[in-house]
C-alpha cells in the first residue's frame, strides 16, 4: 500500500513548476493521511515529526505560485481513472455534487459571508458566517461496496457578493469542470435545492464539437413543481396564436390521480434490491425554457418504494434514460454525504485558518469593502488559493485512502489495533484506514526510503532521539 501511495503522488510532479513545491505537496498529503489532531499545519509538523523550522515553508507552499489548484484537480481525476473505473450509466460517468457550509469566524479571511443552513439538523445554526464549498465526486465500486471519490471542488460565493453566477450555476459549472479529464459525458446528480431552470440551462450549454450535450442533470423536484404536456399541432385555419404549452400537470398529485398507470420494478437502492412503483412523464417545464426560444422537455419520474411512505418526483434532462436507471442513480447521491463526513470529521479538511492583512477587519454580519489595488488583490487571491489547496490536498488524501481500503483491505485490518462493535463491510472505512496507517507509519518508514515520496519525508524529519518516545 505504501508503494501505491508513492506511485500516485509521483504522478503529480509534472503539474508543479518547482520540485520543492511538489515535495511539500507530498508531505501535506501524507500528513492528512496519518495525522490524528486537526490543528492545521501544526499537526502536519507534529505527526510527520518534521523539523520545526519547516512550519513557515509549509505555510508558504499553500500560497505558492508554482501550481494551479485547478490543474492539480484535473491531474487527480486522470490519475484516479488509471487505478479504478468510475461507475457509469447509459454511457455517462455518474457524478454527484453538493455544497457544504463551514462556519468560519476569521475577520480577515477571504470569501467569508453569511449563509442560510438548509439542512434539517438541530445541531446546525439556521444562519451563520463562513465558507461554502462545492464538491464533485464520482462513484467507485469494490464488489458490492460503493464509495464516493472526491474529484474537484472550490469556494462558492453568492451572486449578491460577486455579481456573477448564482450558487446553483456555480455548482453545475463545478460539475462540468471534471469533464475534460473524464473524456466522457457526465450525469450530474443534485439534490432538490438545485431544482431550478438555471440548472438545466447551464448544463445544456456544455456541448461537444458535434453539438451534443456533455452534461446531463438528475435532481429531485420540489412539491410545487408543475409540468405541461406538449400542445397538439396547429390545425389548418385555426384562429389565435399557436399554443406553446398544453395542459398543466401537478406532479405530486399524480400519486393519487394516476395510481393505476404506475409500473412496478426492482432497483438497487441503498445497498439492497428494493421493489418500487414508478411513473414516467415527459413534460414541458417552464423554468427551463428560454423566454422566446425553444421549449424544454424534462423527463419526470414519480417513484414510491413499496412497503414505505417514501415518495419522490425525480427530474432528468436526458429523455432517453430509463426511469429505473434514473431512480438508481439518484439513490447514489447520498454517498457524497458520507464523503463530507469523512473529510470534515476524520481528515480535518476544513480545519484551516488562512487570512491576510490586505483585507479590512470584518465586523459581525457586515460586509467590508474589498481593496482593489494590485498588491491587496494579489494577497487576497493567495489567501483564497491557500484555502482551496488545503481542501484539494485533503480530497486527494481521502481518495488515496479509499483506494488503499479497496486494494489492501486485509493489510489494513491486520494493522488495525482498535475495536469496532459493528463491522458493516469487509472494506475498511477511511477512518479505519487512516488509523491503521497512523499506527504503523513511523515503524515502517525506515524500510521505505527506497521510495522517493517517503525519502522526501525522511530527509525533513527531526533526529531519531527527538521523537523516539512518539514511536
Amino acid at each position: 500500500m505504501f508503494q501505491l501511495i508513492n506511485d500516485i503522488l509521483a504522478k503529480f510532479r509534472p503539474y508543479f513548476k518547482r520540485e520543492r513545491a511538489w515535495k511539500w505537496f507530498v508531505c501535506v498529503v501524507v500528513a492528512f493521511m496519518v495525522r490524528v489532531e486537526h490543528r492545521g499545519v501544526t499537526s502536519f509538523i507534529s505527526k510527520l515529526c518534521l523539523l520545526p523550522r519547516f512550519y513557515e515553508q509549509i505555510l508558504h507552499f499553500f500560497r505558492s505560485d508554482a501550481y494551479e489548484t485547478e490543474e492539480v484537480y484535473q491531474a487527480w481525476i486522470g490519475i484516479t481513472r488509471e487505478y479504478i473505473p468510475f461507475e457509469e450509466e447509459g454511457g455517462y460517468v455518474i457524478l454527484v455534487a453538493d455544497p457544504i457550509k463551514v462556519a468560519k469566524e476569521g475577520r480577515r479571511m477571504p470569501a467569508v459571508h453569511a449563509y442560510h443552513q438548509e439542512s434539517e439538523n438541530a445541531s446546525k445554526r439556521e444562519y451563520a458566517e463562513g465558507h461554502q464549498f462545492g464538491l464533485v465526486s464520482a462513484i467507485v465500486n469494490c464488489g458490492n461496496e460503493s464509495r464516493s471519490m472526491p474529484l474537484t471542488g472550490g469556494l462558492q460565493v453568492s451572486k449578491t457578493k460577486t455579481g456573477k453566477d448564482s450558487l446553483i450555476e456555480q455548482m453545475v459549472k463545478q460539475g462540468a469542470s471534471a469533464l475534460p479529464s473524464l473524456n466522457k459525458p457526465g450525469l450530474l446528480t443534485l439534490d432538490a435545492y438545485h431544482c431550478a431552470g438555471s440548472t438545466f440551462k447551464v448544463a445544456d450549454s456544455f456541448v461537444d464539437d458535434d453539438g451534443k450535450v456533455q452534461l446531463s442533470i438528475i435532481t429531485r423536484a420540489k412539491p410545487s413543481t408543475k409540468g405541461f404536456t406538449v400542445p397538439p399541432p396547429r390545425q389548418p385555419g385555426q384562429k389565435g396564436a399557436t399554443r406553446k404549452y398544453g395542459e398543466g400537470v401537478k406532479l405530486y398529485s399524480l400519486f393519487k390521480s394516476a395510481a393505476h398507470e404506475f409500473c412496478e420494478g426492482e432497483v438497487h437502492l441503498y445497498g439492497k434490491i428494493q421493489k418500487v412503483r414508478y411513473l414516467c412523464k415527459d413534460l414541458i417545464w417552464k423554468p427551463a425554457c428560454e423566454p422566446r426560444g425553444k421549449i424544454r422537455v424534462i423527463r419526470f419520474v414519480l417513484v414510491e418504494i413499496e412497503g414505505s411512505n417514501k415518495r419522490a418526483v425525480l427530474m432528468c434532462s436526458d429523455l432517453d434514460l430509463h426511469p429505473l436507471s434514473i431512480i438508481r442513480v439518484y439513490g447514489l447521491r447520498f454517498k457524497i454525504e458520507t464523503s463530507f463526513d469523512d473529510l470534515k470529521n476524520d481528515l480535518g479538511c476544513f480545519s484551516y485558518h488562512f487570512w491576510t492583512k490586505s483585507l479590512p477587519k470584518k465586523k459581525k454580519w457586515k460586509d467590508v469593502e474589498i481593496p482593489t489595488d494590485e498588491k491587496s488583490t494579489r494577497n487576497i487571491a493567495k489567501a483564497r488559493q491557500a484555502i482551496e489547496m488545503h481542501v484539494c490536498a485533503c480530497c486527494i488524501a481521502s481518495g488515496i485512502l479509499t483506494l488503499i481500503g479497496f486494494r489492501h483491505k486485509n493489510d489494513i485490518w491486520n494493522a488495525f489495533s482498535g475495536w469496532l462493535r459493528t463491522i458493516r463491510s469487509s472494506v475498511p472505512s477511511i477512518a479505519t484506514t487512516r488509523s491503521s496507517l497512523a499506527q504503523i507509519f513511523h515503524a515502517v518508514l525506515p524500510s521505505l526510503l527506497h521510495l522517493p515520496v517517503f525519502h522526501i519525508i525522511h530527509t525533513r524529519r527531526r533526529a531519531l532521539d527527538d521523537f523516539s518516545i512518539a514511536v
